[in-house]
């Protein structure tokens, strides 16, 4: 995601047309059989009516290949074999497939307005781990609408997280905004790079912080809190009571190294948790903090805006599960790790498209478009990709 003013209405005809005139293609002209937009366009029309294995998608690809013909303005050819297609998505530049899906889909976040929430969510593609080759996705997601606004790889078995998110927000200019991250993103590196940026940073702390994590024990043990929030909730199942407290950091003694990081809330969250048909509870105690600035006047609403950032940050795991279990991601199997990283970005892009469809439920919306090319092929044209 590039930090400009998104891209209106007059300035994209459609996807496929920037497919067409925006991707690049490095191959060798004598391996340009097959165009790139009619693969692209049968991989994402595949996993929308869901077909999830290459064998799957490439079934879908020579079944349809006259209707994505007419669809992508490509030359009607023999369809790309089932053995060419894994290399040609392992091909392609996923940095330059991504630039157009950000471009023509992505959420568009300017520094001049009021700061939103995004989280911060890594996820395995567990379908390459049998081939030794470890690829992961990191994902930015808005809050509220839950759509992904940014995203990048991390890819190899020595990588980590950690630098690929740092390297995200700096690339994006997501560090200036409102950033909810994991426990294993708590360090004086990350929270400082988002408190320079003039952002907000709120983590979860957790054992990798050990020394840190006990004084936040102690200090919810020992002071008492500038306000607190308690909310009910009674769904699937269970009865779930949750308390937030407040607390400044401010009496704390923290280590030199915190000392660019502006450390100055801390959120506890007690969670009481009640199944009904085991009539069992259990309690669970969390904490967080944050760079923002306590002013007692506002504690209300700030402990308020905490225990729903936090809510939210964990609620954006719903976009994994929907990757799992619609899409049944973890069970994609790949030889290549570039072709399940550009397979992984063209199921994100068809997770985003039935997003603005509005669905009352994903698997719904599938079925529906397996039914109905008419309906697919509506639903693609009035979010411009075709």
């Amino acid at each position: 995601m590039e930090n400009k003013n998104p891209f209106n209405d007059k300035e994209i005809a459609s996807f496929v047309d920037m497919l067409n005139t925006e991707l690049p293609d490095i191959r060798d002209n004598r391996g340009k059989r097959h165009s790139l937009t009619s693969v692209i366009v049968g991989v994402v029309l595949a996993t929308l009516v869901g077909r999830q294995k290459l064998s799957e998608i490439h079934r879908f690809i020579s079944n349809r290949i006259v209707w994505l013909s007419e669809l992508t303005k490509t030359k009607l050819i023999k369809p790309i074999s089932r053995a060419h297609l894994p290399r040609l998505l392992d091909g392609l530049n996923w940095t330059s497939v991504n630039d157009l899906v950000e471009r023509c889909f992505g959420v568009k976040i300017q520094h001049d307005e009021i700061k939103k929430w995004v989280a911060i969510d890594g996820k395995a593609l567990r379908g390459t781990l049998d081939s030794g080759d470890k690829q992961n996705i990191v994902l930015a997601v808005d809050h509220d609408t839950r759509e992904v606004v940014a995203q990048a790889r991390q890819c190899g078995d020595k990588s980590s997280e950690i630098p690929v998110v740092r390297e995200l927000l700096k690339d994006t200019g997501l560090e200036q905004q409102k950033i909810s991250l994991d426990a294993h993103h708590f360090n004086p590196k990350t929270t400082s790079q988002i408190q320079q940026a003039k952002g907000i940073y709120l983590t979860q702390v957790k054992e990798n912080q050990a020394t840190f994590l006990k004084q936040c024990k102690e200090l919810n043990k020992n002071f008492s809190a500038f306000a607190e929030t308690i909310e009910h909730e009674k769904a699937h199942g269970r009865v779930t009571t949750r308390c937030a407290r407040l607390f400044s950091l401010e009496s704390l003694t923290l280590d030199s190294r915190w000392k660019n990081s502006n450390l100055s809330l801390l959120i506890v969250v007690e969670r009481e948790t009640f199944e009904v048909s085991k009539q069992k509870t259990t309690f669970e105690t969390s904490y967080y903090v944050s760079n923002l600035m306590l002013e007692t006047s506002a504690a209300n609403s700030l402990v308020q805006e905490m225990a729903q950032a936090i809510r939210q940050h964990w609620g954006v795991e719903s976009n994994n599960w929907i990757r799992d279990s619609s899409f049944n991601e973890d069970h994609i199997k790949t030889k290549a790790g570039n072709q399940a990283q550009v397979m992984a970005l063209l199921r994100g892009l068809a997770i985003e498209l039935i997003r603005r469809s509005h669905p009352k439920n994903f698997r719904a919306a599938i079925d529906k478009f397996a039914d109905s090319h008419a309906a697919l092929e509506a639903m693609l044209m009035q979010v411009k990709f075709l």
